[in-house]
């Protein structure tokens, strides 16, 4: 259940991202160019760098806490 719910809100965001960047292109007149895909793209993969620094944050966290001396 928890694992459904991170893949639709990662999804939910990607997407979000994918329609701002279409509806940019779209108000600028703009076709689909080389970087307009690139930047499509792009959208599907950011929100993998924010878990990989949310996942360094939480695992730094707990390694601190297993290094700390019993008292």
């Amino acid at each position: 259940m928890f694992e459904a719910a991170i893949v639709l809100l990662y999804g939910l965001v990607a997407v979000a991202a994918m329609a701002v960047t279409l509806l940019e292109g779209w108000a600028n007149h703009a076709g689909f160019t080389l970087y307009r895909l690139a930047g499509l793209f792009a959208c599907l993969l950011w929100p993998l760098t924010l878990l990989v620094f949310v996942l360094h944050g939480c695992i730094t966290r707990l390694l601190t806490r297993l290094s700390r001396p019993m008292a």
